[in-house]
């Protein structure tokens, strides 16, 4: 619902402002951030990310499945030899290690959810502001997201292999500018307000 009510908005604001300034030539442009999201550098990056902690969470669930397995075995080899006791005890252990196994995975989950969000806020961080230097540069007025709605657009109108250029070229820089700093920064903290 939310979705509709800002394409609608975004459709009006467009109608109304081209009514106004249709003499002057309403610059539009097209952007396709899941494109971006997925085959930009860091997209690629937090998408590895997120898979190797996948992998972590599922080898650690996948020993718990096979421990619970196991109980749940023994306990079907021995149900006829073993008391009532013993059998119970087995039972509360498997119980256990199923309530485990359950909790261990709604955490993975909620995890990866988090991760996502986070690594996604990342990126899209570093979108907007190449959507914003592209927008100045072409002095546009309206920047469409081709998910949200758009129908059809001359493909002269598509800014996402800029944006995405410049995506990448950031994310080459960065750990240079990351590196630099983080030297510079923590002997100056350290020291320099000692000799100053």
């Amino acid at each position: 619902m939310r979705k509709t009510g800002i394409i609608l908005a975004a459709a009006a604001f467009a109608m109304v402002f081209a009514g106004t300034s249709l003499a002057q030539g309403l610059r539009v442009a097209v952007i396709d951030v899941n494109k971006i999201l997925n085959d930009s550098e860091a997209g690629q990056a937090a998408k590895k990310k997120m898979e190797a902690r996948y992998e972590e969470l599922k080898k650690t669930i996948d020993v718990k499945q096979e421990e619970a397995r196991k109980i749940k075995e023994e306990i079907d080899k021995q149900k006829v030899m073993v008391g009532k006791e013993k059998l119970k005890e087995k039972e509360d252990a498997l119980l256990a290690k199923l309530n485990e196994l359950r909790q261990m995975t709604q955490e993975g989950e909620r995890e990866m959810q988090a991760r996502q969000g986070e690594l996604t806020r990342d990126v899209l961080k570093s979108v907007e502001a190449k959507v914003d230097i592209v927008v100045k540069a072409d002095k546009l007025d309206l920047v469409l997201e081709k998910s949200a709605g758009v129908v059809h657009y001359n493909t002269s109108m598509d800014i996402t292999q800029r944006v995405l250029t410049l995506v990448d070229e950031d994310g080459k820089a960065t750990p240079e500018k990351k590196a630099t700093p983080e030297k510079k920064a923590a002997p100056e903290k350290k020291g320099g307000g000692d000799g100053k």
